[in-house]
């Protein structure tokens, strides 16, 4: 076992984020120079947990440390699990002083469109990073080699100028990860500010401010997804009501009826995660006694210990 507080302060700390499927354990593995170990080729996420990859190798004449972290809407964990897990991560390294290097949230360059999935991941990466963080935040284009060069570039001016604009105004960088191991290197470079990083703005929430997991920027934002399946069930419902009066249209009704039946179990699991963080989410790691876990225990270790492996990964536990 090994505690935050042994990591070294001399090692650069690079979290990796962004949602399933846009090659975070890629970019980690060339990086490491770990070749195919670990990357998933389908569309089910295959970072379960975050995780921290020592880089053999000094980059740039310092010790790294990567951190894969899974993404929202990830394949069998709730987006209040995940947000949990990447607030225990952050916890526990503001708590020991260490500083969080660079954080990089890629972005698939083959994405055309902005699906309410990406965006969802968006808003909750910076509610979670908050302006105070955006200088150490590099937005990481990544699958072009699945691209065209020109309508990539032409897209990724687009985001620049729209998406990402108000990132980039607060410090944000925008990089490409064109597959090799040398533009891997140069998304890593040692930033140029010689001011020291300041940490993400859910550290401070939790750990200076002593709010709820639900209470913070990033737990607010989460919420809003019960607004709008709210929405969803309104207009359904109209819409069914509408074609009652028509009862030659039984296809439709009995489409729009399944169309109710799936928002309400969505409203129904979104309630029960916002449930999940009304708990002092300060007192679950450092007070006396948490008696209850934040989300449904999925695996045990120590708690607020980092695991090692033998192939040089260490995890945070799972239930933390």
């Amino acid at each position: 076992m090994e505690s935050p507080g042994e990591l070294s302060t001399d090692e650069r700390i690079i979290v990796v984020m962004g949602p399933t499927g846009v090659g975070k354990t890629t970019f980690i593995n060339c990086v490491a120079n770990r070749g195919d170990r670990g990357v998933g080729h389908g569309i089910e996420s295959c970072t379960p947990e975050v995780s921290l990859v020592n880089v053999e190798h000094t980059v740039h004449g310092r010790k790294v440390v990567l951190v894969d972290t899974p993404g929202f809407d990830d394949t069998y964990k709730s987006d209040t699990e995940i947000l949990t897990m990447i607030a225990s991560f952050l916890v526990k390294t503001y708590t020991n002083n260490l500083k969080l290097d660079t954080i990089l949230y890629l972005h698939r360059i083959i994405d055309t469109r902005m699906t309410g999935s990406l965006l969802k991941n968006l808003k909750l990466f910076v509610s979670l990073c908050g302006v105070q963080s955006m200088p150490t935040v590099t937005i990481v284009t990544t699958m072009w080699s699945n691209a065209n060069a020109e309508r990539g570039e032409d897209r990724e001016q687009e985001l620049k100028e729209k998406m990402w604009f108000d990132m980039i105004k607060n410090g944000c960088d925008v990089k490409q990860f064109t597959g090799t191991f040398e533009s891997a290197l140069e998304i890593i470079a040692p930033p140029t500010t010689t001011a020291p990083p300041k940490g993400p703005l859910l550290s401070t929430e939790i750990v200076t401010q002593k709010k709820k997991l639900k209470a913070t920027a990033a737990g607010n934002e989460l919420s809003k997804e019960i607004k709008n399946l709210i929405k969803q069930r309104k207009e359904a419902s109209r819409k069914l009501q509408e074609l009652s009066k028509r009862s030659e249209n039984e296809a439709g009704k009995r489409l729009l009826e399944q169309e109710l039946d799936e928002t309400n179990q969505k409203i129904k699991r979104a309630n029960e995660q916002h449930a999940a963080l009304k708990r002092n989410f300060f007192e679950r790691f450092f007070g006396p006694k948490p008696e209850v876990s934040l989300v449904p225990h999925v695996g045990s270790t120590e708690q607020g210990q980092f695991q090692s492996s033998d192939a040089s990964t260490k995890a945070t536990s799972r239930d933390a």
